[in-house]
């Protein structure tokens, strides 16, 4: 199957799943709860995305090879999150942009490509522990309404599941040697000197257990940041939720983005996810799909300016050499 292809058949799939999803409710509905903001509400949303983008970016600061200037990590994570959430590539894609970042700051390629990817180990771990305070917080909300009470099981079963995955997989990465010499070599299958140093760096850096433990804790707090992030929204759209609700709404839509990562730009699960779980914690639907749809307007107006100063640093570059 070609490359092209492969990315195409999720990206529909995606497609039409966000059909799906819009063609089961009011869309007037869903346009009046999206309004419900107002234009200070958005910028309060799109500021404190940053906010919480920043919490996060800062879990490769333990992880670099060489320090680099706080501006400069910030937007490297801006890079790789703003690519991936409005250009069709998947999530994993947007690493290759955040390596490019601090290629673009000074170095080398190999070693950037090795701390983004211990980066990712990192925040894999991570999230696994964010699902599993989601399931806390759910568990907590859930069992003591009568009401809600029928979607404990299946709901917070299928949230263990992702985040016990998750946390596997990192655990596996950090203890696997195999593994990070078959990335090597997809990375740099005919450059041998810079296979090695990739090799050298990304096992120094997982040897470093007191760096990898406080990215650990700094890119936990980046997610519960996510969860602040989505409590601030409910609160420009005047919904006095509580907090706790927030960040298990955040946590188990994160779960399933992470869980369906091959679907570019969680097109359309992001939507199911927030329509699905909006009314288990007292919301409709409807509030689900604007949530989504104000997290997608946020995305673009971050992601615009971002991507065109980078192609203009590119640019730039280029016309040096």
């Amino acid at each position: 199957m070609k490359p092209g292809f492969r990315l195409l058949l999720p990206l529909l799939l995606g497609l039409a799943v966000l059909a799906w999803v819009l063609s089961q409710f009011d869309l007037p509905v869903v346009m009046a709860s999206f309004t419900r903001a107002g234009i200070g509400g958005f910028v309060l949303i799109v500021l404190a995305g940053l906010a919480a983008e920043f919490v996060l970016s800062l879990g490769i600061w333990p992880l670099l090879p060489t320090p680099l200037p706080l501006w400069v990590i910030a937007a490297s994570r801006q890079l790789r999150d703003s690519s991936a959430d409005v250009l069709p590539i998947t999530q994993l894609g947007g690493v290759a942009f955040a390596a490019r970042a601090l290629v673009l700051a000074g170095m080398g390629a190999s070693q950037a490509s090795a701390a983004v990817i211990a980066d990712l180990t990192a925040e894999t771990f991570a999230q696994g522990l964010y699902v599993l305070l989601g399931v806390v917080a759910s568990l907590s909300l859930l069992q003591s309404s009568q009401i809600l009470s029928p979607y404990v099981g299946a709901m917070l079963g299928g949230a263990i599941f992702l985040s016990l995955g998750a946390i596997g997989f990192a655990l596996f990465q950090l203890g696997g040697s195999h593994w990070a010499n078959r990335m090597s070599e997809r990375l740099f299958p005919t450059q041998r000197d810079s296979m090695q140093v990739f090799r050298d760096t990304i096992h120094a850096i997982y040897r470093r257990h007191a760096r990898m433990a406080l990215s650990i804790l700094l890119q936990l707090a980046g997610w519960v940041a996510s969860g602040l992030w989505l409590w601030a929204v409910l609160r420009a759209m005047d919904l006095p939720t509580g907090l706790w609700t927030a960040i298990a709404i955040q946590a188990l839509v994160e779960g399933l983005r992470s869980a369906t990562v091959f679907i570019p730009a969680a097109v359309g699960v992001q939507e199911a996810g927030y329509a699905v779980l909006a009314p288990v914690f007292g919301l409709t639907p409807e509030i689900g799909i604007a949530i989504s749809l104000l997290r997608r307007a946020r995305d673009l107006v971050v992601a615009l300016p971002v991507l065109l100063a980078w192609q203009i640093i590119e640019a730039r570059r280029a016309a040096k050499i």
